[in-house]
């Protein structure tokens, strides 16, 4: 009781808002279609089987348990497998509420109807409308009073241990209710459950409190005194078959088999019951073991949500037109983050003929819900622990939007989802939108000093996978205060705002490189670009002498669109690794902004080598690192253009728009 009410805190209501008429027909069907195909199948299996009365009468219901599919389970799944907020997670889940409550109301109604016929008593009829009378009571009466205490919790601070005594009151009474109505406690733990506004302040802190006790130690004895019940002699030689249909639909089935703890409750339930016998309650356990073991191996081993990334063609600065808008994607985990990106994009110079559209991201770890959720802010109502915070930060960046009328759009998303699955909310916003280039924060904060304030695992754990298959260019921002502090550009004071760009050489220094010529056009804005050249080269490879020609060609394009402006060309000379550090260290002073790509071609290596073995921070590359260390002072932008290699021309067309689809279906 206690599992399931914890599950129940953890469902998002919202969800229900985002079921569509195909995911109610797919939920339907998936419970309706095998339980009618079994009961048909056990019509004439007696002309074929010999089968006593007993197992004869058990064999409807075992159908009908095994046709279920409980949407904790299958929340549960996706959550282990990374993939709740995948596009077949979004689908799995909202199919998975519906098939769980088709499930309910026809086993509820078959149970109470048999006993009324059995009993000739239609007396158990009554308990129905009562059921009902209690689910009405807790919506209207439950959750508003329990809304109310959530209310009454002031920003940041925790429930009281009187408030966390009267929702455990009341889970027992649930209970307690549930079983005087012919149901099993769990169901009354559940649906007060519901009833608790999931997240934080209120739900997640019900969850930090009774999970650890629920799921590590309850959860583990019921299944270890469920599996002492088995009995292994009676089973006989059964065989079960699977036969694999299209590829999508296969990957869904096989989430839509997945058992859980209340599935194993319900086993145990109607054995105590004495509904099934002793050989059908071990098929049923071994079965939920061998399908749902199974399904997870298969899942994991074959389904790779990140073949929806895959795009036609290069996003990036580089690729984008004159004429056409820039569009970023910046992503915000908190509000120390606002004033630097805001700051970042008013030097990308937006103006009515280089216009900027503007995609935040407002990322939030999932706290004390079970499904992931991604929406334009203006559902944010729907998370009423962050709706505060979002409303701020959306304001700040609609304000620089006023500022810069008619050259900027800007658009909202939040996305409340955990940190190890959080890059593919980000993957569907660039692909969706069309991205250029999406700007990420540095995973440490600085002090006042310049020592290391904080540093958070989880967004470091976000900027890396998303680096791995990222559908267009990426630029990580380490934000030491010179962006978003008195010097920033958008005071347009006096003072103009110092840019530093190192150029080694490759498709990365190429890609800040276009970046630097935008910022280069703002009128408050310098620009020092260095071109780092080693003293002596070794034997250059035919594919290196390309790379040297694109090189040459960007620079020159640079120079001719960069003339007149507050822009000055330096070109260095250094032999290794060492001699860079020193022309690093003498780029410091006259600095707010240094830009460098995060690799650089084969022919320059010779000035990088030795920086790796002490690096730290490998997703910023080897002359990032060395820049984010607390040695320099500067603010730092990493620069990584989406390579020639991680696209994939291949995708069909038909994927392509179906994934768009169910994207915009869940958005």
């Amino acid at each position: 009781m206690l599992h399931v009410f914890v599950i129940g805190v953890q469902i998002d209501t919202g969800i229900i808002k985002s079921v569509h008429r195909h995911m109610v027909l797919m939920g339907c069907m998936s419970f309706l279609v095998p339980y009618s195909v079994c009961l048909m199948c056990l019509m004439p299996l007696g002309t074929f089987v010999a089968i006593d009365e007993v197992t004869f009468h058990t064999l409807p219901f075992v159908a009908g348990l095994t046709s279920m599919t409980t949407f904790p389970a299958v929340t549960n799944t996706l959550s282990d497998l990374n993939l709740l907020n995948s596009d077949l997670g979004r689908l799995s889940c909202s199919t998975a509420l519906v098939t769980n409550f088709c499930s309910y109301v026809t086993c509820l109604a078959l149970s109470t109807v048999g006993i009324a016929l059995e009993r000739q008593d239609w007396k158990p009829l009554k308990n129905v409308l009562l059921i009902a009378c209690f689910l009405v009571s807790m919506c209207y009466i439950i959750r508003p009073f329990l809304l109310w205490m959530a209310k009454r919790i002031p920003e940041g601070q925790q429930i009281k241990e009187s408030q966390f005594l009267v929702v455990m009151v009341a889970v027992l009474l649930c209970g307690f209710l549930s079983e005087c109505l012919g149901q099993n406690a769990s169901f009354g733990g559940f649906t007060m459950g519901v009833c608790v506004p999931d997240g934080p302040p209120f739900g997640s802190a019900l969850v930090h409190r009774i999970d650890w006790m629920a799921t590590n130690i309850l959860v583990p004895a019921k299944f270890a005194i469920s599996a002492f019940k088995v009995n292994l002699k009676s089973l006989g030689g059964d065989k079960v078959f699977a036969a694999l249909i299209t590829e999508d639909a296969f990957h869904f089935a096989m989430i839509m088999c997945t058992k859980g703890i209340i599935d194993v409750s319900a086993y145990s339930l109607i054995r105590s019951s004495e509904v099934v016998t002793d050989q059908a309650y071990s098929l049923l356990i071994l079965n939920m073991l061998l399908v749902t073991g199974s399904t997870r191996l298969l899942l994991w081993h074959f389904y790779d949500p990140s073949t929806r990334y895959q795009t036609y063609k290069r996003n990036s600065i580089l690729e984008c037109e004159p004429g056409d808008f820039l569009r970023m994607v910046v992503c915000v985990h908190n509000e120390d983050h606002v004033l630097s990106l805001i700051n970042l994009l008013e030097a990308s110079n937006p103006t009515r003929h280089q216009r900027l559209e503007v995609i935040t991201m407002n990322l939030n770890q999932l706290e004390g819900r079970s499904s992931a959720i991604l929406i334009p802010s203006s559902e944010v109502e729907m998370i009423p622990s962050v709706q505060s915070r979002v409303l701020q930060i959306g304001n700040a960046f609609n304000y620089f939007m006023e500022r810069n009328y008619d050259a900027v759009i800007v658009e909202h998303f939040v996305a409340m989802v955990p940190y190890r699955s959080m890059h593919e909310d980000i993957y569907t916003i660039a692909i969706n939108k069309c991205a250029n280039i999406v700007i990420v924060p540095f995973h440490k904060r600085w002090a006042i000093d310049g020592s290391i304030d904080a540093t958070f695992p989880g967004i470091r754990l976000v900027n890396m996978k998303f680096m791995e298959k990222a559908p267009c260019s990426i630029g990580i921002l380490v934000d030491r205060g010179q962006i978003g502090g008195p010097k920033s550009v958008l005071t347009r004071r006096t003072k103009v705002f110092r840019i530093t760009q190192l150029f080694l050489g490759g498709i990365d220094d190429r890609e800040a490189l276009a970046y630097s010529s935008r910022m280069a056009q703002h009128h408050h804005t310098s620009l020092l670009l260095v071109l780092l050249r080693p003293k002596h080269t070794d034997v250059e490879l035919e594919p290196e002498v390309h790379e040297k020609r694109l090189d040459q060609e960007m620079v020159d394009r640079f120079r001719m669109d960069c003339k007149g402006r507050n822009v000055h060309i330096q070109e260095q000379v250094a032999n290794d690794a060492e001699e860079t550090m020193q022309l690093l260290r003498a780029m410091e002073q006259g600095c707010d902004l240094f830009i460098v790509g995060r690799e650089h071609g084969y022919a320059y290596s010779q000035l990088t080598y030795g920086l790796t073995e002490w690096s730290q921070c490998p997703e910023l590359g080897c002359i990032g690192d060395v820049l984010a260390s607390s040695d320099f002072k500067f603010s730092v932008l990493v620069m990584q253009q989406q390579p020639w290699e991680k696209l994939n021309s291949r995708v069909s067309s038909s994927s392509s728009s179906r994934s768009s689809r169910l994207v915009n279906d869940n958005m």
